[in-house]
């Protein structure tokens, strides 16, 4: 084991993989990408992966939260399980959503893939930023990253 993978995180876990794990791995329900979406966020994880989330907000709650990714299958489950914890809230709301509840509706991950729950969090908190940012100064939005 090399000194990256450490197995002191919180709800991490070595057993087998969960039902929940390989549904929202193998079977996704939010993977698209949003036109003109009302937030958009895409940060680089430590491991290189990258989660892309969008959002479209109406009346102050989120409608819509999709995501694609280029990671591993955790990764994919993470950002899976974000996007679904995140619709139906308000934004604010969402900002609470931890790594810990990720992991927790998993049935737990590996400590070597827990980055991956941090990585759908960071993600879903830069899309709640960008709506705010884009509510506030909605011209801004047009001068966005092309095609977002």
């Amino acid at each position: 084991m090399d000194d990256s993978q450490t197995h002191d995180e919180p709800n991490a876990t070595d057993s087998a993989l969960t039902d929940a794990f390989i549904t929202h791995a193998f079977t996704p329900q939010n993977v698209g990408v949003l036109s003109n979406p009302d937030g958009y966020g895409a940060p680089r994880g430590s491991c290189g992966d990258v989660i892309e989330i969008g959002l479209k907000v109406n009346n102050d709650v989120i409608q819509r939260a999709v995501f694609m990714t280029d990671g591993c299958a955790h990764t994919v489950a993470c950002a899976d399980v974000i996007t679904e914890l995140a619709m139906g809230k308000d934004p604010v709301d969402a900002l609470a959503i931890t790594a810990e509840e990720i992991m927790a509706e998993l049935g737990g991950l590996p400590a070597n893939h827990v980055h991956c729950a941090r990585l759908a969090v960071s993600t879903l908190k830069l899309a709640v930023k960008d709506y705010f940012k884009n509510k506030q100064a909605p011209w801004k939005k047009m001068y966005g990253k092309p095609g977002h």
